[in-house]
């Protein structure tokens, strides 16, 4: 096995085609098709499924392309760190859709200044894609707010955070509540796989609740102006609405009895191996949670 042969298998396995993969790497489609059948015999596995003409990868394929992903990561940066000091180093930064709106771009901003020779490349979705794409090796690094739940990556909680009720000024609602007296009322929640959704659905399950889920929005901005609107309540991070608060544009629900206190991880893999440009940035996100 090869650098060239995993370079070649990882770009079958993202193409889910031979040809189109061929074409991406400037090869000739009977030279993919080789490689991936030599290392199928190779290592008596099979890589891809193919039915009905279709490329289906397995689950030996997806191990392959996790570790791939992973060594050929390894490679660019060892490239890099080894004088290639003319062009950008890269970091591939995963990030929550709540880190991302608050807490991230002026990390990355103020690195990519003090380090001009590094580019951080992000990645914004939710706990669940995020995670999956750590495993993958698509990601380097990553800031999560939700619960990690695979054992292949270290989760470092850095920021405290805290999730809160808000509604509309005018929208028919106490200003406070209890957890089966909020469950009453339609909410404007994320999308599933998000951890601001998963953390608050926890609880109402645990108190054997269900909630009205009138909305449901891939970011922060719809949920919000589903609210603004008087759509219904929803429970989103402190972080993404002090403004709204302090300017009276909207109003926080206090949850009697509830903790939704949580924390914004760093998590990266247990595998990864980290260059010195990762470390740097991993050591300036380590720091700005000191201070906010």
């Amino acid at each position: 096995m090869t650098i060239r042969d995993l370079t070649i298998f990882v770009a079958v396995a993202e193409q889910m085609s031979m040809s189109k993969a061929a074409d991406q790497l400037d090869l000739a489609q009977p030279t993919v098709s080789s490689v991936i059948a030599s290392l199928e015999r190779e290592y008596g596995v099979l890589l891809f499924d193919r039915l009905n003409r279709a490329l289906h990868i397995t689950d030996e394929g997806r191990f392959l392309l996790s570790r791939a992903r992973s060594i050929l990561g390894l490679v660019d940066g060892l490239e890099q760190d080894l004088g290639a000091f003319n062009r950008k180093q890269i970091i591939r930064m995963g990030a929550t859709i709540t880190v991302g709106s608050s807490v991230l771009a002026p990390i990355v901003s103020d690195f990519e200044q003090i380090n001009p020779s590094i580019s951080i490349q992000v990645v914004v979705d939710n706990t669940q894609t995020i995670e999956t794409q750590l495993l993958d090796g698509a990601v380097d690094l990553a800031l999560l707010e939700g619960v990690v739940t695979s054992k292949q990556l270290v989760v470092e909680p850095l920021y405290a955070d805290e999730l809160i009720a808000v509604c509309a000024p005018h929208f028919n609602a106490p200003a406070k509540m209890t957890l089966k007296q909020i469950s009453e009322y339609p909410f404007i929640l994320r999308e599933v796989g998000s951890g601001t959704r998963e953390r608050f659905l926890r609880c109402i399950i645990e108190e054997g609740l269900t909630v009205e889920q009138k909305w449901t929005c891939h970011s922060s901005d719809a949920i919000l102006h589903a609210v603004l609107s008087a759509q219904g309540v929803t429970v989103i991070s402190r972080r993404l609405v002090q403004d709204l608060l302090a300017s009276g544009k909207l109003r926080q629900i206090i949850l009697e009895q509830v903790n939704l206190n949580r924390n914004f991880s760093l998590v990266y893999h247990k595998d990864k191996t980290f260059t010195p440009a990762m470390d740097a940035f991993a050591k300036a996100i380590r720091n700005d949670s000191q201070i906010r």
